[in-house]
């Protein structure tokens, strides 16, 4: 213990030195990330770094024994402070996890504070990410943290979140796009007309007649409204349907085709 007080009195300017440059890297880290809207990946981040700077600071050697005695009693509760601290953001996540496609990543959080949504976050910056969306829950019913939804990726740059909507156990249905699309917002329904048929199954249509929309698959119809769906974007949109009547979602692709599949979660 002797050697390393006289070592700590030796080069006492290094851990000085250290805690400092760890103090004002915490303060950029944090600011930085503040100022793009970014946020770390996990929020006990933040504290592990500062359990680093309160390690550091205790080989700082002070050569007042009450001075010193003060100092490590404010580190105490500083260390005392960043525990609750990190408790407390371990505790608020109810759930959190990734999916991935290729080089696509994002990241469904539920959270203790966040009651009325299922948080959607997107990577970004490796140790950083950025909320993309805000999925709406019902009742205060959690469907990711209860285990009632499924991730489809539809093609390489978009993905289907179907999950349960409330207490009742309605599904709905999330499109998440990655990829940038130019140009001003268009009406996806809006722009489709006439008949589309299933290149798999030529029983199989949706047609498109002023704002009507029809379903027909085998001996089964079903009927929509386009005042009824659920338009996310440039890209896709999602059909409710009523009374039996399967929710399907509609994706726009590039190539003059569409993507149509149910959207339900059990289909």
């Amino acid at each position: 213990m002797k050697y390393l007080i006289e070592r700590l009195k030796k080069y006492k300017a290094i851990p000085v030195f250290i805690s400092i440059m760890l103090i004002f890297f915490r303060l950029f880290l944090y600011y930085a990330a503040k100022s793009k809207e970014l946020y770390l990946e996990h929020d006990y981040m933040y504290s592990v770094i500062n359990y680093i700077i309160i390690s550091a600071a205790l080989l700082i050697y002070i050569s007042n024994k009450k001075v010193r005695r003060t100092y490590f009693i404010i580190l105490i509760i500083l260390a005392l402070v960043n525990t609750a601290g990190i408790y407390k953001s371990i505790s608020n996540v109810e759930f959190q996890q990734s999916f991935t496609n290729g080089k696509n990543l994002f990241i469904i959080k539920e959270t203790k504070d966040e009651p009325e949504f299922s948080l959607v976050y997107v990577k970004k910056h490796k140790i950083f990410i950025r909320l993309g969306d805000k999925l709406k829950i019902k009742d205060g019913y959690k469907p990711f943290l209860n285990g009632k939804y499924k991730v489809i990726w539809l093609s390489g740059d978009k993905a289907l979140v179907k999950f349960v909507y409330g207490s009742s156990y309605k599904a709905k249905g999330e499109i998440l796009n990655f990829t940038i699309i130019n140009g001003a917002y268009s009406n996806v329904l809006g722009g489709l007309q006439g008949t589309w048929t299933d290149k798999n199954n030529k029983e199989n249509t949706l047609t498109f007649d002023r704002g009507q929309i029809t379903y027909k698959t085998g001996t089964e119809i079903y009927w929509y409204s386009s005042s009824q769906a659920d338009e996310q974007g440039n890209y896709g949109s999602i059909l409710y349907g009523a009374d039996g009547t399967p929710s399907l979602f509609v994706l726009k692709n590039d190539d003059n085709t569409m993507t149509v599949g149910y959207a339900d979660l059990k289909k």
